[in-house]
């Protein structure tokens, strides 16, 4: 409300209204992994999961290019990309997680890792916006 004066309080927003707004930024980046993933596919990385889960937390996605492991934390930003998207604590779980990973997955433990940090906004260009590729993030 742009008129509200700044010492009176915001309505409430009901339960409903933010369930459908989680939904909505789900849904929006569940999109924005797709359109990564295909970005990805087409500069010679393939899929090996996607929304990977363990008890220490999750992976977006899980690429291979040939002798390479990248594990890929991906957000959607609606408003522009801000300098501290990942937090050193999401950090830390990621690479938790990742550590989960190879010791359940053996084979890709002589791969060398790496960790991305890809950001995509919105665009007019088939839904593609500015996209903000990371590598070795940290």
């Amino acid at each position: 409300m742009p008129n509200q004066p700044a010492n009176q309080p915001r309505p409430p927003v009901s339960a409903k209204m933010r369930k459908r707004k989680r939904q909505r930024a789900e849904q929006a980046g569940r999109l924005a992994e797709w359109k990564i993933r295909w970005l990805l596919w087409c500069k010679g990385y393939r899929l090996i999961h996607r929304r990977w889960r363990c008890v220490a937390g999750e992976i977006d996605l899980i690429l291979r290019r040939r002798n390479l492991l990248v594990f890929a934390e991906v957000k959607y930003r609606q408003h522009g990309i801000t300098d501290r998207i990942i937090s050193p604590h999401q950090q830390q779980r990621i690479s938790k997680a990742a550590a989960f990973f190879l010791a359940k997955n053996q084979r890709f433990t002589t791969f060398d890792c790496r960790f991305d940090f890809i950001a995509i906004e919105p665009g007019s260009r088939f839904g593609f916006g500015k996209i903000t590729h990371i590598h070795n993030a940290w």
